[in-house]
């Protein structure tokens, strides 16, 4: 339980305040978790207040999810994921006086830059309250020898300092130079954080082993947590997207990739590998889907047309409503360089959908232990899993034997649906996150 692990604030439950810090609502894991916290902490008791900042082009904004929990975010502009100083000096001033206007017992920052900014207000605000609370307890010793006044007590109540690792950008996003650079702040703000939230143990392991950042008691892993119940009964919807798409036949199988269309997510591997199952077969009966948006959409579009791929990939942008996808899909693929725990995985789990995915971050948690080593006397470039199949990070013919493999065995991706979505369902509900950040 992360909040009773910094639970020496004072003041009861009722009294206590959490301020909690995001670089921005974009579509994704991050802003899911920190509305879903947000809601659900305050019925439990908690006055919470969720700061965001501006949400990048082609990112897609998730305000529309806050609106419908009841949760009203402070929004501040200058607040985004790109390094921009005037704009982080100003985003950090006014995070800074929130502080004075909330004077949270808990601050809870999520991503890098709302860790940052988040972390280093606090402990300026810690250190204001410190000195402020010796002033005035210098100035009352004195009134009490000069005027033989009674002790008042002072209130020098600090904030706690939580910092939750969804992804990281240590590896894999910026030049060796640079990314050494935030290990190293990375380690500073260790120092003045109480707790390090992480999502997988594996995460723990490359954080704290790795990079040095923090200390392993420092560390709680609490994996992700969402309301699942929509993906669970996704069955219901199974043919509308289908028909949206122009895909009627069922004997048309459906693969769809989900996410920010940047390098990180490594699309290019995802069109290299159909291209490669396309000049094997000399056509398939399956069309490839790209759900999302971003800075590469161009550029993919054009490598597709490139590798003659036109007649097998859509490009659908970014989908509101996501379960009639889910309940259409045959298989769900994840080709990221670097991962921390990927909500696509965990919502096409719980609706059933087997997963191919690289092997990066907490992925392999999710898919589960090597399941069929007799499948190893015929393929050596891919792992046949208890909920998936794990391919080597950027490895083209892995993924591309790996995606036709499960194309050819509907009755093993059933079972490894079934499985998944059981694993899902108990890991990585709502009620199970709520638990373990109370």
């Amino acid at each position: 339980m992360v909040f009773a692990d910094v639970g020496d604030v004072a003041g009861t439950l009722a009294e206590m305040k959490v301020l909690r810090i995001i670089a921005r609502l974009n579509i994704g894991g991050p802003a899911i978790h920190t509305i879903l916290l947000t809601h659900h902490m305050q019925d439990l008791g908690y006055e919470t207040l969720l700061v965001a900042g501006q949400v990048g082009a082609g990112e897609g904004n998730m305000s529309y999810l806050a609106e419908t929990q009841g949760v009203n975010p402070i929004m501040i502009p200058e607040l985004g994921r790109s390094v921009r100083p005037c704009n982080d000096l100003v985003a950090f001033f006014r995070i800074f006086q929130l502080f004075f206007k909330f004077r949270p017992d808990i601050v809870h920052t999520h991503t890098a830059k709302a860790g940052t900014l988040g972390r280093v207000a606090a402990l300026l605000y810690n250190t204001v309250q410190t000195l402020t609370c010796l002033a005035l307890h210098i100035r009352q010793r004195i009134s009490i020898l000069k005027f033989r006044n009674r002790q008042s007590t002072i209130d020098n109540r600090q904030s706690k300092v939580v910092h939750s690792f969804h992804g990281h950008v240590l590896r894999g996003y910026f030049s060796p130079f640079k990314s050494r650079l935030f290990q190293a702040i990375e380690r500073i703000l260790a120092r003045f954080t109480d707790v390090i939230v992480v999502v997988s143990a594996q995460q723990k392991d490359e954080l704290c082993n790795q990079f040095g950042i923090g200390r392993p008691q420092q560390y709680r892993v609490i994996p992700l947590g969402f309301d699942l119940t929509a993906f669970r009964r996704c069955e219901s919807q199974k043919g509308k997207f289908r028909a949206k798409l122009g895909v009627s036949d069922n004997a048309t199988k459906l693969v769809g990739i989900i996410g920010r269309l940047t390098p990180i997510k490594n699309h290019n591997l995802f069109l290299k590998g159909i291209h490669n199952i396309v000049e094997a077969t000399g056509d398939v009966a399956t069309r490839f889907l790209i759900v999302g948006d971003g800075e590469l959409r161009r550029e993919l579009e054009q490598q597709a047309l490139q590798l003659d791929l036109g007649k097998y990939v859509f490009f659908t942008g970014w989908i509101k409503d996501m379960i009639p996808l889910y309940a259409d899909l045959d298989v769900l693929a994840l080709t990221s360089d670097n991962e921390g725990t990927p909500v696509t995985v965990i919502e096409a789990m719980a609706a059933g959908v087997p997963v191919i995915a690289t092997d990066v971050g907490g992925v392999r948690e999710l898919i589960g232990d090597f399941r069929l080593p007799i499948e190893k006397s015929n393929y050596f470039n891919f792992e046949v899993c208890e909920r998936g199949v794990l391919v080597k990070p950027g490895d083209v013919e892995g993924f591309a034997d790996g995606l036709q493999y499960l194309l050819e065995q509907p009755d093993l991706c059933k079972q490894m649906g079934e499985r998944g979505r059981g694993y899902a369902l108990k890991h990585h509900g709502k009620e199970r996150l709520i638990a373990d950040m109370d």
